[in-house]
């Protein structure tokens, strides 16, 4: 997986292109994975499920999609949309990802008005408290290659071939990229 470079400040542009890199890095495998895997319920005290990890992606990409394009809309990613047919349907929870993965371009195709306000539940109490849309941007990447790791740990318990990058953070990435250059130089 080709990671932007962290070196300049791209703005917008840069967080769009890390959130889209691993959405394509996610259809890919989906594309790959058999439907029925999709569906397959791994573990015994609690199941775990492909399709209800990338459901969990696309209602997180969903909230803050909708909220900021609505002036004055609250972002609350805890009450989620959660369409059972995101969990089930392979390819559906694939074309959304696709269709997300277009939104982002062309919601923020330049800088954006990026400060937003997030209804947040801790401990049942709800508070309003400020992000952007640039913070969003980073915390959804963050969530998404998280899940991302999981899916291909379940990918891989029924058989299939995971890239060994799938669901690794970038910076995981470069710092091993530095790693291995480092190596190479004292050879």
């Amino acid at each position: 997986m080709t990671q932007p470079n962290s070196d300049h400040d791209p703005g917008i542009s840069g967080l769009i292109e890390e959130n889209i890199l691993a959405i394509h890095q996610l259809v890919n495998l989906l594309n790959s994975l058999p439907a029925e895997c999709y569906r397959q319920s791994f573990g015994a005290k609690k199941p775990q499920v492909i399709g209800k990890h990338v459901r969990h992606i696309i209602d997180h990409y969903t909230a803050l999609l909708s909220a900021s394009s609505r002036p004055g809309a609250l972002l609350d990613y805890e009450n989620r949309h959660r369409e059972l047919v995101l969990e089930t349907d392979r390819k559906a929870g694939r074309d959304r990802l696709m269709g997300i993965a277009q939104q982002l371009q062309d919601q923020w195709r330049e800088d954006c008005e990026g400060e937003l306000a997030m209804l947040h539940n801790s401990a049942g109490a709800q508070q309003v408290v400020s992000t952007s849309v640039e913070r969003e941007l980073v915390f959804l990447a963050s969530h998404t290659i998280h899940h991302m790791a999981i899916i291909g740990m379940l990918a891989e318990q029924a058989g299939m071939e995971v890239s060994s990058d799938f669901g690794v953070h970038p910076s995981t990435l470069r710092y091993l990229e530095k790693q291995a250059e480092g190596l190479a130089r004292s050879a």
